[in-house]
């Protein structure tokens, strides 16, 4: 389903689409990235040893990089995450800065830096730290929380962002009522994308 999906988005999209298979599948992302044409996959968990609900989840960008060669498609660009949402740190000590750099020596092509659940925007300390790791030209990606209010903010560290919760229809709701805040029912609202574009543009 997600490969129909994909194809069907590629075929009618102006821009660059990108695949993530929860919780971190991503032999199975780079297999319909290499079917259906998808120029990048999202990878939760790279060079982080986490825990969540589906139990722990372990580190091995080798294993990434290897999978991409293996399938011939070096050219899918590797978008990870640095500690990310949803999920615990099992080396608390670890910094984020460390993490950072760790995921560009290890080939991620840009990393992700998220706050602790959907709809919450990483610190601004927290992008400076990540910064510092992969240096001045390297690709920061927003992975939560981005919203009208604070992109510009954010944009003066990183150079792009996932958005989607701030952007769809309707209310947000606590992580009790509703684990993601808005359900995978709701839509995106077409003005509110319309306002933030014309927002991060003014900016």
């Amino acid at each position: 389903m997600m490969k129909k999906l994909t194809k069907e988005i590629i075929q009618i999209s102006k821009i660059p689409v990108g695949v993530c298979v929860l919780w971190n599948d991503f032999g199975s992302a780079l297999a319909i990235a290499k079917e259906t044409g998808a120029q990048f996959i999202r990878v939760p968990v790279f060079v982080d040893n986490v825990k969540n609900i589906f139990g722990e989840v372990k580190a091995n960008p080798e294993a990434v990089i290897s999978a991409r060669k293996k399938l011939g498609t070096e050219n899918v660009l590797i978008f990870a995450d640095i500690q990310v949402k949803h999920a615990e740190m099992t080396d608390k000590d670890k910094k984020l800065e460390e993490s950072a750099r760790q995921a560009k020596e290890k080939g991620a092509d840009a990393i992700i830096v998220t706050g602790k659940w959907t709809g919450d925007a990483p610190i601004l300390m927290d992008l400076q730290k990540a910064r510092k790791g992969v240096g001045k030209e390297f690709p920061i990606i927003i992975g939560s929380g981005a919203d009208s209010q604070n992109i510009n903010k954010l944009f003066e560290i990183a150079d792009a962002a996932i958005i989607s919760t701030s952007l769809k229809e309707g209310e947000s709701k606590s992580p009790e009522q509703e684990r993601n805040l808005k359900p995978c029912t709701a839509k995106v609202d077409s003005n509110k994308v319309k306002e933030f574009m014309k927002i991060v543009k003014n900016g």
